[in-house]
């Protein structure tokens, strides 16, 4: 039984989960609500919204969400929202059997759409990385001093690309 991409897959989704939260650590409750404009979404709006989008992929694939959002809180709500859902999909991922439970087409809760658990898992990482780069601008708009973790970003995107690449 090869479990190889279950492993790298649950790597993957941590490596790119870690600077999502980091960005979250002593952020004041202004910069978390602050809009660079009316119609743009805050960090924590963006964050809320990688919430719902991992409970939609859970839904997906066939699995209720134990955490579905997140009330518009602070930082630690959020984290501990962002921590859940990604939790739940990794313990999804490390649920498979083989490496080939990564590529059944699972069925939705509502049995309209079909996803394979290894590509959902994996847009959910590209997902995190995507809106990183979103949090990190707002974050570094409002405080050019803020520490952005820089070495957490290019150490999951080094991650992917050996996995991509068969360095790993």
């Amino acid at each position: 039984m090869n479990r190889t991409k279950i492993a790298m897959t649950l790597e993957v989704l941590q490596a790119c989960e870690k600077p999502v939260l980091l960005v979250l650590q002593d952020i004041p409750p202004e910069q978390l609500r602050w809009k660079p404009a009316a119609e743009s979404r805050s960090i924590g709006e963006i964050c809320r919204h990688l919430v719902r989008v991992n409970a939609w992929f859970l839904r997906r694939l066939g699995v209720e969400p134990q955490v579905a959002d997140v009330p518009a809180g602070g930082a630690e709500e959020l984290a501990a929202g962002l921590e859940h859902s990604h939790r739940q999909v990794r313990e999804v991922v490390q649920a498979c059997e083989d490496d080939g439970g990564l590529l059944v087409e699972r069925v939705a809760l509502d049995g309209k759409d079909r996803e394979k658990l290894g590509v959902a898992a994996l847009h959910i990482a590209q997902h995190d990385l995507y809106h990183l780069a979103q949090i990190v601008y707002l974050r570094r708009a409002q405080d050019r001093s803020w520490p952005a973790p820089l070495k957490e970003w290019e150490a999951a995107t080094h991650v992917i690309g050996d996995y991509l690449l068969g360095v790993k």
